[in-house]
C-alpha cells in the first residue's frame, strides 16, 4: 500500500523540484526558457503541431515543469548537431545539420530518469516503474513494472513527451487502481507473457492469459479482430510459450518455463487510449469494435471428451465502453454447461468450465449465469445495460462501464463509490447513478448501497454452505464435505449429491464461482443476480427446484472440516470471516442467525417472501 501511495506524491514533487536528475546545462544560470528561444521562434518550430495531440508543442513544453521548474529545455532531449538548423554546418563545422527527432525512443528521457539516478522523483517516489530483475530469477511470481521491456523507450505510451505534466494527476490516479497495479497477482501469479497461444483465440483450448493480463497482448488481441493471443518477449528476447499438456491422471501440469524477459505489464494507457495512429497521449479513447467472445472448453482427462470451441457470444456496441468487455467478459458462460451435456458429458467424472474473475460484462448484459431450465432470468426493470447508450436518461454515449466508473472526480481511478477505512461506502462518487436513481424507491444513499453489499455477502456465504453437506462421512479428497466430491484423477463427480443431476449441480457451482468472483454483481445486475443465487440454493437444497430457499437458509448447518475438526464461515465478498475457524458449538449460534436473516432479508425481501 505504501508503494502505491508514493506515487500520488509525484505530481507534488514535479511542481515543486522539476526533472529528477537534471541537466548540465543548469549550472550555467541560463534558464532552459532562454535556451531555448531560437527553437522557438517563428522561423523555427514556433508552429510545428504535436502528432500525437494537435496542440502547439512551444505551448505543450511551456505548460509543462520540464520548462517552470526550469527541468529540460529543447536542446536537452533533442540534442541537435553544431549547426543546426542550417545543413552548410554538414560541409563547414562537421556537424550534420539535425536533430534527433524522437528522444523518447532514442532513450534521452534517461538522461534524466532512471536507476542511473538515486535522486530522481521515479526511483524516489514511484518505484513502480522500474522491475529491475536479473535474468537468473526463475520464480516467476516476482512482481510487474510500468517500464517493461516493451515500453522501455516508449514514454509516449502513457506521457506526452512535451508536457509530461498536466495528465500526471491522472496518472497517479491510474497508479492507484487495480490497473496499476504493479503487485497484484492479476500481474504477478503467472508469466503471463509466456501463456498465450498460436492457434486463434475462437479454437484453441491453450491458455490465452496473455489477452488482458499484458497490455501488449490486450493491443494484439483488439486490434486483430479479437484472433491473436500469441505468446511474446520484449525485443532481443526468446519468445517462450507456455501450455497446458498432457498428464497422467490426477498429476499436476509441470511448473511453467521461465521467460528470458523478467519484466511483466500492467494495463497501461495505451490500452484504453489510442488515437488511430498508435499514439496514446491524447487521451483519445481506443476504438474496440464489438465484442466477439469465444468461451472454449476441454475435458481432457474425461471420457468422452467433450470439446467446445468455435461458439460466438456477441456483446452490444457500447462505443467507448467496447474497450472493457474483452477483459470483464469471463472465459466461460453458464450456457456452455448446456453445450456440455448435448455433447455427452460424463458429469460424475468431469472437470468444469471456470468463469474466471471480475466478469461484470456477463452480468450487465446477461449473457454469464447458469440459468435453469423453466426459470425466468429477465430482469422486471433493467437499464443498466442502455447507461450511455444513445444517451439513455441523460447518461450520454459512452457505454455503461465508462459511464458509470469514470463520471467522477478520480476517473482513472475507476471506483464509482468511495470507501471508508473499514471497507464500507461512505459515499457516491458517480454522477451516473443519480441521472435515475433518485426519489422513492429508487433513491440510492452510501448507507442503502452498503445495505445491498451486506445482503449480497450474506446470500453469497449462505450459497456457499448449501454447497456442502454436513452429514457426509470423512474423505480425504474432500474434507470440506462438498456436494461435488473431488476424484483422484482431479475431476470432480457432480451427480454424487443428486444422481442425474449433474448439469444442474455443475451450474449452481458455477454461479456461486461467477458472482463469488465479481462482488459488485449486487450493483450490476441486482435482479439477475438474485434468480441466480434463489435458483442455485433452491437446487443445491434438495435436487429439485421447489422454491424452498428459505426453509434451505434457516435449516442450514456448518460442516465441520474434516482435516481441521473445525467450521467457519467466511465472508466472500468483503473479505474476512463471519465466523472464524472454530470447534463446533454454541458460541457462534447467533452470528450464524445474523447472516440467515441478512440472506433471507436480501435475496427474498424478508421472511415468506417468494422468488425474486
Amino acid at each position: 500500500m505504501l508503494l502505491k501511495s508514493l506515487v500520488f506524491l509525484i505530481l507534488t514533487t514535479l511542481l515543486v523540484a522539476g526533472c529528477g536528475g537534471g541537466s548540465a546545462n543548469n549550472a550555467t544560470g541560463v534558464s532552459k526558457l532562454a535556451q531555448s528561444q531560437k527553437c522557438m521562434d517563428a522561423s523555427c518550430h514556433a508552429g510545428s503541431v504535436s502528432p500525437g495531440t494537435g496542440a502547439l508543442i512551444v505551448q505543450e513544453w511551456m505548460n509543462s515543469t520540464h520548462n517552470t521548474q526550469n527541468g529540460a529545455g529543447c536542446a536537452d532531449c533533442h540534442e541537435p548537431h553544431p549547426g543546426h538548423p542550417e545543413s552548410c554546418s554538414k560541409c563547414h563545422g562537421g556537424g550534420s545539420g539535425v536533430a534527433t527527432q524522437n528522444p523518447d525512443a532514442s532513450q534521452k528521457c534517461n538522461k534524466c530518469h532512471g536507476l542511473s539516478h538515486p535522486n530522481d522523483i521515479q526511483v524516489r517516489l514511484a518505484p513502480q516503474h522500474f522491475g529491475n530483475m536479473t535474468a537468473s530469477i526463475n520464480n516467476s511470481t516476482y512482481r510487474a513494472s510500468y517500464l517493461s521491456s516493451n515500453y522501455i523507450g516508449n514514454c509516449r505510451k502513457c506521457h506526452n513527451p512535451h508536457d509530461p505534466t498536466t495528465a500526471m494527476a491522472a496518472n497517479a490516479e491510474w497508479a492507484e487502481s487495480g490497473h496499476g497495479d504493479v503487485l497484484s497477482g492479476a500481474r504477478t501469479r503467472y508469466e503471463f507473457k509466456t501463456r498465450g497461444s498460436y492457434v486463434p483465440y475462437n479454437l484453441t483450448y491453450e491458455y490465452y492469459c496473455v489477452r488482458c493480463h499484458t497490455s501488449t497482448g490486450y493491443i494484439n488481441f483488439v486490434t486483430s479482430g479479437f484472433t491473436d493471443v500469441r505468446p511474446f518477449a520484449g525485443p532481443g528476447y526468446a519468445v517462450v510459450q507456455n501450455a497446458p499438456v498432457k498428464v497422467a491422471a490426477g498429476a499436476a501440469q509441470p511448473a511453467d518455463a521461465p521467460s528470458p524477459d523478467k519484466t511483466k505489464e500492467v494495463t497501461a494507457c495505451n490500452v484504453c487510449h489510442d488515437n488511430g495512429a498508435g499514439r496514446a497521449y491524447n487521451w483519445a479513447t481506443r476504438a474496440v469494435g464489438v465484442y466477439r467472445g469465444y468461451y472454449n472448453f476441454s475435458s481432457s482427462n474425461s471420457s468422452p471428451t467433450v470439446k467446445l470451441n468455435n461458439k460466438v457470444t456477441v456483446y452490444p456496441n457500447v462505443n467507448d465502453s467496447n474497450v472493457c468487455i474483452p477483459c470483464h467478459s469471463g472465459r466461460a458462460i453458464g450456457s456452455m454447461i448446456y453445450d456440455a451435456q448435448a455433447a455427452g458429458m460424463d458429469f460424475s467424472n468431469t472437470n468444469t468450465p471456470s468463469a474466471h474473475d471480475r466478469a461484470a460484462a456477463t452480468l450487465v448484459f446477461r449473457t454469464g449465469g447458469y440459468e435453469f431450465a423453466g426459470r425466468n432470468y429477465v430482469p422486471a426493470r433493467f437499464l443498466h445495460n442502455r447507461i450511455g447508450v444513445a444517451n439513455e436518461h441523460g447518461t450520454g454515449n459512452a457505454g455503461p462501464c465508462a459511464t458509470c466508473h469514470m463520471k467522477t472526480a478520480t476517473p482513472h481511478g475507476f471506483q464509482p463509490v468511495v470507501r471508508d477505512s473499514a471497507g464500507k461506502i461512505s459515499s457516491i462518487a458517480s454522477t451516473a447513478c443519480a441521472h435515475c436513481h433518485t426519489g422513492d424507491p429508487l433513491q440510492l444513499t452510501p448507507a442503502v448501497l452498503q445495505a445491498k453489499k451486506d445482503g449480497y455477502a450474506a446470500a453469497m456465504a449462505m450459497l456457499n454452505v448449501l454447497k456442502t453437506d454436513s452429514t457426509l462421512p470423512v474423505d480425504p479428497l474432500n474434507p470440506s464435505r462438498s456436494k461435488v466430491r473431488p476424484l483422484a484423477n482431479k475431476n470432480s463427480d457432480y451427480n454424487a449429491a443428486f444422481p442425474g443431476g449433474g448439469a444442474n449441480t455443475m451450474g449452481a457451482f458455477f454461479n456461486a464461482s461467477l458472482l463469488q468472483n465479481e462482488p459488485c454483481a449486487f450493483a450490476h445486475n441486482p435482479q439477475y443476480t438474485k434468480r441466480l443465487i434463489y435458483d442455485s440454493i433452491d437446487w443445491l437444497n434438495n435436487g429439485v427446484l421447489d422454491n424452498d430457499v428459505e426453509a434451505a437458509i434457516n435449516n442450514a448447518t456448518l460442516a465441520v472440516n474434516s482435516s481441521t475438526g473445525k467450521v467457519s464461515l467466511s465472508n466472500p465478498i468483503m473479505g474476512g470471516n463471519y465466523i472464524a475457524a472454530q470447534a463446533p458449538g454454541v458460541a457462534y449460534a447467533q452470528t450464524f442467525l445474523d447472516v440467515k436473516a441478512a440472506a433471507i432479508n436480501w435475496l427474498l425481501g424478508g421472511p415468506g417472501g417468494g422468488r425474486p
